[in-house]
């Protein structure tokens, strides 16, 4: 009888603790509220470049680091963060692919951002202005804390029970454009000392800039049961992307360590009164532009997201015109001698000297001239059209003087059938093409 009563007691011990394995698992943000972001990222892979018609494999090593203060101004339909304003106390980056290495960091003057999310794409901008498209990727290409939320179930979940990741949280937290195939699959691992251990697990394959992804995760995230927030994440994923119209394949593993929580003051740096410049629903198109400025302090210019800078060596800087990710022209910028204060090459010597360009076959001129610029400025352009590797395409060249008497020319190269797409962007970009020395 002794040991029934001792069995029985024991039961009553044991069983509440197992129904405590079942919690409500969802985070619930609202407009107004702020949390502190800190992400370290490791990446080590490879990057494939055809080079003589020959693949070439080069290694690549990176590490990042974001420290920054994230308010949310409102929720979307799906329960992420729908519009998040930003102040990075920290935003650098170091990589090396073969024997370059690049530094990168968040200018002072653009450390304020937005991010404005949607079921395509999550927008990121400066109040302040344009910003580089290296500053672009350093604030837009870190992992996704505005889709945390998306993660979660939102029901009751016992230990060792799964729930599929949407389409919606796997597209953003890949870093995709669009998603092809989801298999993602979120696990509650664990419950202790008031924590849920949870895992993200699976493949999934999206679109980046036209080209497919193949991405495999394998991701730890540790949700605070009282505060009903994700307070940290180890996201791990080995990625495999093809090229695109402006990227190159490569082959990567990945690994970001986040340490989130919950702020209970508003920081300064997100206050009202910074939050001043920050637009309503509409976002001024001057606010969407990128800025590029030469490294030798030759020219600087302001261009559209849809131009990509694709290379660039001491003589030339090439971009590339996409639409909807598909190749619409190419652009390069080279330097070009300088005249005197207030003159510049005349026309004609320009014209003979492109019409004896070797790189593509010239059939013809289809139009020249000088094209309006402000005071100052000179602008001509000489459109030839021919064949670039056996494809039927236009050249148009173009010599941009300024008043101090310094030159470039520029070649904008585009297929014959995507000439209306190109329309009047290469002038549009050139007017804003500021030369210095």
């Amino acid at each position: 009888m002794k040991r029934c009563l001792f069995m029985l007691c024991l039961s009553f011990v044991f069983v509440p603790s197992a129904f405590a394995q079942t919690i409500l698992l969802g985070e619930q943000v609202k407009g107004g509220e702020h949390f502190r972001c800190e992400l370290e990222l490791s990446v080590s892979g490879k990057l494939k470049a055809m080079r003589g018609g020959m693949v070439e494999a080069m290694t690549i090593s990176a590490s990042a680091s974001h420290k920054y203060s994230e308010r949310a101004e409102n929720v979307d339909t799906v329960g992420g963060i729908g519009k998040a304003i930003r102040y990075y106390d920290i935003a650098s980056s170091t990589s090396k692919v073969g024997l370059e290495s690049t530094k990168r960091e968040l200018a002072a003057n653009r450390r304020l951002t937005v991010a404005v999310r949607s079921a395509e794409r999550t927008l990121h901008f400066s109040p302040a202005g344009p910003i580089s498209r290296d500053e672009l990727e350093l604030v837009a290409e870190h992992f996704d804390t505005m889709s945390l939320p998306t993660m979660l179930p939102n029901k009751e979940v016992k230990v060792g029970e799964s729930w599929a990741i949407t389409n919606d949280a796997a597209q953003h937290a890949c870093l995709f454009e669009g998603i092809v195939k989801n298999e993602l699959q979120g696990t509650l691992t664990e419950v202790k000392d008031g924590i849920a251990t949870f895992t993200i697990t699976g493949k999934t394959v999206g679109v980046e800039l036209g080209a497919a992804a193949r991405v495999s995760v394998n991701a730890t995230g540790k949700f605070d049961v009282m505060a009903k927030r994700i307070i940290e994440m180890t996201w791990e994923q080995d990625d495999d992307r093809e090229q695109g119209a402006a990227t190159p394949a490569t082959e990567v593993n990945a690994k970001v360590v986040l340490k989130r929580s919950v702020l209970v003051e508003e920081p300064e740096a997100l206050s009202a009164t910074a939050r001043e410049k920050v637009p309503g629903d509409t976002v001024p198109a001057s606010m969407l532009m990128l800025r590029y400025s030469d490294p030798d302090g030759k020219y600087s210019f302001t261009y559209p997201r849809e131009w990509h800078v694709i290379g660039r060596t001491s003589e030339h800087l090439v971009l590339r015109l996409l639409d909807k990710n598909e190749f619409v022209a190419q652009a390069t910028i080279s330097g070009w001698k300088k005249a005197e204060a207030g003159k510049h090459t005349p026309a004609a010597e320009f014209k003979e000297t492109v019409s004896k360009v070797m790189s593509w076959e010239p059939e013809g001129i289809v139009q020249d001239g000088e094209l309006p610029m402000e005071e100052g400025r000179w602008m001509y352009r000489v459109a030839m059209k021919g064949k670039q590797e056996g494809v039927a395409v236009v050249q148009n060249f173009y010599l941009i003087a300024a008043a101090n008497g310094e030159q470039a020319a520029v070649s904008v190269m585009v297929p014959q059938d995507k000439i209306a797409k190109l329309a009047t962007k290469d002038v549009e970009l050139l007017k804003t093409l500021e030369l210095r020395k």
